[in-house]
């Protein structure tokens, strides 16, 4: 039987999430865009009407510049993106998706449904606003520096 301390729970819960996230990534081979690559070539489907920027992703996923530089680079080197001039300002650079990073955009989009599937199977829309209210309460503590 597991723990019932609530720390006990949350830290076997962000384990067990991990290894499903592996898991069905595998399964749906987006192993590479589980996390924030997977966000970003998300970000950059929904937004390709628009010019995007490096900065626009940095915003969107909330992290650091240093980090964006090597998640664009990595996402670059797996072809999943291009970085090229802006059609208005050619001395700022856009993102755009490959054809490759296009097709893999729906392989995400399936692995999103199984996840969901998978984590919200058997919970009340009830259930899901109290636990939304908890994690909303656990992030302001987190994100308090104090």
């Amino acid at each position: 039987m597991r723990d019932k301390d609530p720390f006990s729970q949350f830290r076997y819960f962000i384990n067990l999430m991990e290894n499903r996230v592996h898991e069905l990534g595998e399964q749906h081979g987006v192993e590479n865009l589980a996390g924030p690559q997977g966000f970003a070539v998300l970000y950059l489907r929904e937004n390709e009407d628009k010019e995007v920027f490096i900065k626009d992703i940095e915003r969107k996923l909330k992290i650091s510049k240093s980090v964006t530089s090597n998640l664009i680079k990595r996402m670059e080197k797996n072809g999943f993106i291009e970085v090229v001039p802006s059609e208005v300002d050619k001395r700022y650079k856009r993102v755009v998706l490959t054809e490759l990073g296009k097709a893999k955009s729906k392989d995400i989009d399936a692995f999103h449904v199984a996840i969901h599937k998978q984590i919200f199977d058997g919970i009340s829309r009830e259930e899901l606003e109290i636990s939304g209210r908890v994690f909303d309460r656990i992030l302001k503590n987190l994100e308090n520096k104090e």
